[in-house]
């Protein structure tokens, strides 16, 4: 049997130490707690193993800040049951500072606790990455990037669904589902495209009876 020395029981204070301490780890959103506070509950994703070998789940964390970038103006999106992201713990309480912002009191000589947790989402492991990822500018996306809003690199932006796509191209021009129009007006229809009137009426079709044929032409449009 080994000798337990005086530096192997001070290895094994610090490490039961550090246990205790709290600094960032993977997990994903539960739920919101107060969905007008952006207050959640999040579950730590890595298992715990205890100082006799028996793994556990660790609790879920309640009324946790979620972050959402921005300041004046913000960027809001949903967030599901089970989303990614991590986990941050504060060096110091937080519980005044969740009340009131600015410089809070530190109401709990508390360092490093799972109670003063911030939730990052969007850090995905390999089963939640991005399909059809493309490192060009910035684009808002569902997860399959069939629907989407895309500011590219090379000044276009591009907006897309299901049904269908339009493109504003760095020159000006819009492409909407194959009609093109150019940065001075003109329409390019694509082909097999009709015109119609407020009354579902196809322009270029339209006939009007009790009209005599001639040689003659009709007179320009008027404004």
């Amino acid at each position: 049997m080994k000798k337990v020395t005086r530096q192997d029981v001070l290895n094994q204070l610090i490490s039961n130490y550090q246990k205790r301490i709290f600094t960032c780890i993977p997990g994903y959103f539960v739920a919101f707690t107060d969905e007008d506070k952006q207050r959640a509950q999040v579950q730590i994703a890595i298992q715990r193993v205890d100082i006799y070998g028996s793994v556990f789940n660790p609790p879920p964390i309640a009324d946790v800040p979620v972050q959402f970038p921005g300041g004046n103006y913000s960027l809001e999106y949903q967030i599901d049951n089970g989303t990614e992201g991590l986990i941050f713990f504060s060096q110091r309480c937080v519980d005044g500072w969740k009340q009131t912002g600015g410089i809070a009191t530190n109401p709990v000589a508390r360092f490093h606790s799972a109670q003063d947790a911030f939730f990052v989402p969007g850090v995905r492991s390999l089963k939640t990455a991005m399909t059809g990822f493309a490192n060009n500018g910035i684009r808002l996306r569902n997860n399959d990037a069939s629907q989407f809003v895309w500011l590219k690199n090379d000044k276009s932006v591009a907006v897309q669904n299901s049904n269908g796509s339009v493109t504003l191209g760095a020159d000006g021009s819009v492409n909407a589902n194959g009609t093109i129009i150019d940065k001075n007006g003109n329409i390019i229809m694509k082909s097999g495209a009709t015109i119609t009137d407020g009354n579902g009426v196809v322009v270029e079709t339209h006939v009007h009876g009790g009209v005599q044929s001639g040689g003659s032409t009709t007179g320009e449009p008027q404004s």
